[in-house]
């Protein structure tokens, strides 16, 4: 009993120090795509240290670190509040981006002040190189994967499981037929490395959610609580930075999302993802299509017909099977055909 109330009460001062506005220290993921003429194009660099540990920061220089090795051609400074800016330019050009050295897929980066009393205090975040071809998936974080909003924050950090059925087996089969994941929360910058720490400790039946950037509001705690809580507006912030990762493309990456609230359709709708793969789950874990007010479903039921709404993008020698030799190309299913494909699974699962 002691071990348990100890560990509650570890976890909640984790807890504490991530929401005290002295400590939210923090960096947001970032997306770099390549084109096909070998140009680079980013999302924003959102980095921010705990005001109280900057304010006697050597020269307020932010010493930057990808894949273990210092990045020198790039000068970073703190602003009065504590976001990292880059000197000189807003964002960065695509020579600048080429000197980063990426290798596709996730690259750590490591961002880091000296301050005279508190030494080095260091954040980080993953920088993810993806093609102009990809294709993406989005999904919310609370209420999405979390079974609640509220509760979804708080028992990850007692250890309970609040994750909702099936989610896990769903979206690694959805990135195992070539899409990639974005993560996507109107929670606090402050907030990204218990985020990020929890979709990792998230696993069902021995598998884990795929990995993938998590795009967080680059704002302080109370903002984005203001904004989500009291005014009820996530999806300005969602639009917002989902249009960002739109413009890196060609053309619209964005292929399904998944998310709890009419706020989370009002986003993707806004973004062009069609209403055929709009998904929304309540806290009972009945998944429902926008495209439908009637067709009711679930992670699993999704997940046994996963090839039909997510068709595989990439087919290697090793991954040829019944289903993708015979499949037409990728297009957008009625709600008649959505219906066809969902409603046996249904059936046999009452039957069950």
């Amino acid at each position: 009993m002691n071990y348990y109330f100890g560990k509650i009460l570890t976890q909640c001062k984790d807890l504490y120090n991530d929401i005290n506005p002295a400590t939210l220290t923090g960096a947001i993921d970032v997306i770099v795509v390549r084109h096909k003429d070998d140009s680079y194009r980013s999302s924003p660099f959102h980095v921010r240290f705990g005001k109280l540990g900057v304010l006697r920061a050597r020269e307020k220089v932010v010493d930057i670190e990808i894949n273990g090795e210092p990045i020198l051609d790039l000068r970073m400074e703190l602003g009065e509040s504590g976001e990292g800016f880059f000197v000189d330019y807003l964002s960065l050009a695509s020579e600048q981006l080429a000197k980063l050295n990426l290798k596709p897929g996730p690259n750590e980066a490591i961002f880091s002040v000296t301050t005279a009393y508190q030494g080095t205090t260091r954040c980080m975040c993953i920088i993810y190189l993806w093609q102009c071809d990809d294709k993406i998936v989005v999904s919310d974080i609370d209420g999405t994967i979390t079974k609640s909003d509220v509760l979804g924050q708080l028992l990850p950090y007692v250890g309970k499981d609040w994750a909702q059925s099936g989610v896990a087996t769903l979206f690694t089969k959805i990135f195992e037929n070539g899409y990639k994941f974005l993560y996507l929360s109107a929670r606090a910058i402050g907030q990204s490395r218990t985020t990020r720490d929890y979709l990792r400790s998230v696993k069902q039946d021995k598998v884990c959610l795929p990995d993938g950037p998590l795009l967080l509001s680059p704002t302080s705690l109370l903002s984005a609580f203001h904004r989500e809580v009291i005014e009820k507006k996530p999806e300005v912030f969602k639009i917002k930075c989902l249009r960002d990762v739109k413009s890196l493309f060609p053309e619209n990456p964005f292929f399904a999302g998944f998310g709890n609230k009419i706020n989370d359709v009002y986003a993707y709708d806004a973004v062009g993802i069609p209403k055929i793969r709009i998904f929304t789950i309540n806290h009972d874990g009945v998944l429902r299509g926008e495209l439908s007010n009637t067709y009711k479903s679930s992670y699993t039921n999704l997940s046994d017909v996963v090839d039909h709404m997510f068709p595989p993008l990439k087919i290697t020698s090793n991954e040829y099977s019944q289903f993708i030799y015979w499949r037409e190309p990728i297009h957008d299913l009625s709600e008649a055909d959505l219906h066809k494909v969902l409603e046996p699974k249904e059936k046999d699962s009452k039957k069950k």
